[in-house]
């Protein structure tokens, strides 16, 4: 993601969330903790669903939301949640309509690392792949 120009040097990703959804499943309105460092990405997988964005979001009902920025996720998209985007407007995900897969990439600031985690040797060695 570095070489690509996704992320910058500084904020290399050292761990990922991987969300797996049933049609229907939903994740609500939300700040990504601080803790993390800005920026992050999510890669969507399987199916197409929306994002919406706002320092207010509506709840409707289950899985139901209402904000005034919706951006499609594509299968294989890549979003990019930095600035204001990450900071101050609330993002979720509605009820999505089939199964879909996403990771988030991202990076606890040193600073808040839990004592004692050690990173993993073997995935220190990964290297690029090369397209």
């Amino acid at each position: 993601m570095v070489q690509w120009g996704i992320n910058q040097g500084n904020c290399i990703p050292i761990s990922c969330i991987i969300n797996i959804y049933e049609e229907g499943d939903c994740i609500p309105p939300h700040i990504d903790h601080h803790d993390f460092v800005r920026l992050f990405c999510t890669v969507s997988f399987i199916s197409e669903s929306s994002m919406l964005f706002s320092t207010d979001i509506e709840i409707i009902g289950p899985g139901e939301f209402q904000g005034p920025v919706e951006i499609s996720l594509p299968r294989g998209s890549v979003m990019i949640l930095k600035g204001n985007g990450a900071d101050i407007a609330k993002h979720c995900i509605p009820g999505v309509r089939h199964c879909r897969v996403s990771i988030t990439f991202r990076r606890m600031s040193d600073d808040k690392t839990p004592y004692g985690i050690q990173p993993d040797l073997e995935l220190e060695k990964l290297q690029p792949y090369e397209l």
